[in-house]
């Protein structure tokens, strides 16, 4: 049984043992049934020892229903909580470690202080070029006459043109054309350094990038499984709905956006988590201190009831053995017999504040008094003077069992033999009649 479970049957048994008192009183006094009161007692006696039981269950080590395994359960739950905070708080700063928007804002002011590779690059082109337009002047060049001709006839060609000067301006454009065609080549191989230089860097960034962006989805992981795993406990504790669909796929995950909490919302069931965890073991290490003494209380209603009824139905025996074996034995010495097992059931009753025993106890203690009071109002009569008269009167102690049962003409016969029915019992002397 579970301690809930255990809880809810000693309340019932304890509900039920009220009832029981309230119609062993009934019975004792007002209805006259020996067998009903016998079995009275007996389910007195049985739920005394239920509840001593349940209290055991509840006060040991080891069970379902044990209160020190239930603390020991919401302590797991407690310690559980707080190493999934502490995994939560070293996931949400690993992610915060991977994320580089900082780092790419203060980019800009690091490339100031980056050191600088300079190369080193000589034209000789650009002194023959300009040792061309110097000859030639650059009105006459095809910057400003594109691509027209220099003369339209032979005639004017013969007359104008200095055929040295030509010749050593195209040998100058020739070493100018040569220079910059070497020159470009120069510069289209550190073009083509760059450009590998470029492409080695994007496919890098690419490795990288995705190097972080697994190391994230990792963490995003982790993280959501950390909330996952608060969902259950807090679930279990009722303080929220289980989130827990069956469906465990990383892809799944990130697509049911809508049943993620909130983080605010989450961290105020965890906090109040937390206080209700602690104030349970709290009301829980109170209760199984009180369980404890109400088992220590318990045992000694048992033990004091099953006492006084030992003493009760020994007295019940005593009594029927002292009329068996004479049926003309004095009231005044069957009246000793029951004010002594009174007086030694009274010193018990007043040891004891157990108002189970006060009612049940003090009312049979009450049956055997009037019980005596009888037998020492009897005995103060005069007794018969005719010899040999047979009492045709009964000594009635009604009940069965301690208080009530009957001794009586049915059950016993003076002068022709005494006879006890079986399972009859002796507390409360109630009538003694005389033979007319």
């Amino acid at each position: 049984m579970l301690m809930d479970e255990i809880l809810i049957e000693r309340a019932k048994i304890k509900e039920f043992l009220d009832t029981i008192v309230q119609a062993h009183k009934r019975y004792l006094f007002d209805i006259q049934d020996p067998q009903t009161l016998d079995k009275l007692r007996k389910d007195i006696r049985i739920c005394l020892y239920d509840i001593c039981k349940l209290n055991a269950m509840l006060t040991s080590n080891e069970g379902d229903g044990s209160i020190k395994q239930e603390i020991d359960r919401l302590a797991k739950q407690a310690r559980k909580l707080e190493k999934l905070d502490q995994r939560e708080f070293s996931i949400e700063a690993s992610l915060q470690e991977w994320h580089f928007e900082k780092q790419d804002e203060d980019q800009d002011a690091v490339e100031d202080n980056v050191e600088t590779e300079t190369f080193s690059f000589q034209t000789r082109y650009r002194h023959f070029l300009n040792q061309y337009l110097s000859r030639v002047g650059i009105s006459t060049t095809s910057v400003v006459n594109g691509n027209e001709p220099l003369a339209n006839s032979e005639k004017e060609i013969d007359a104008t043109v200095d055929k040295n000067s030509t010749i050593q301006n195209v040998s100058m454009l020739r070493t100018s054309q040569t220079q910059v065609q070497r020159e470009m080549s120069q510069l289209e191989s550190l073009l083509s350094a760059f450009k590998k230089d470029e492409k080695f860097i994007k496919q890098e960034l690419q490795r990288r990038q995705n190097e972080i962006d697994s190391v994230v989805v990792a963490l995003s992981s982790n993280l959501s499984n950390v909330h996952r795993s608060q969902d259950k406990l807090l679930a279990k504790l009722g303080i929220a709905d289980d989130f827990d669909r069956g469906d465990s796929s990383l892809l799944s995950r990130f697509n049911k956006i809508d049943l993620e909490k909130s983080s605010h919302q989450r961290a105020d069931q965890l906090s109040y988590a937390k206080e209700y965890l602690a104030a349970r073991q709290d009301v829980l290490n109170a209760n199984l201190k009180m369980c404890k003494e109400d088992l220590s209380f318990a045992e000694s209603t048992r033990n004091i009831w099953d006492d006084s009824l030992n003493k009760i139905n020994s007295l019940e025996r005593l009594l029927k053995n002292m009329l068996m074996e004479n049926s003309n034995t004095p009231p005044q010495i069957l009246s000793q017999e029951i004010y002594k097992v009174v007086t030694e059931l009274q010193e018990t009753l007043s040891s004891t504040a157990s108002d189970i025993l006060d009612s049940c106890l003090g009312n049979e203690i009450e049956i055997l008094k009037r019980a005596n009071e009888e037998l020492i109002s009897r005995s103060s009569e005069t007794p018969s003077s005719k010899p040999q008269k047979e009492l045709g009167g009964s000594l009635s102690i009604t009940g069965s069992s301690p208080p009530k049962i009957g001794l009586n003409r049915e059950n016993i016969t003076y002068l022709n033999g005494s006879s006890l029915q079986p399972g009859t019992s002796i507390v409360n002397l109630d009538k003694m009649q005389k033979r007319e």
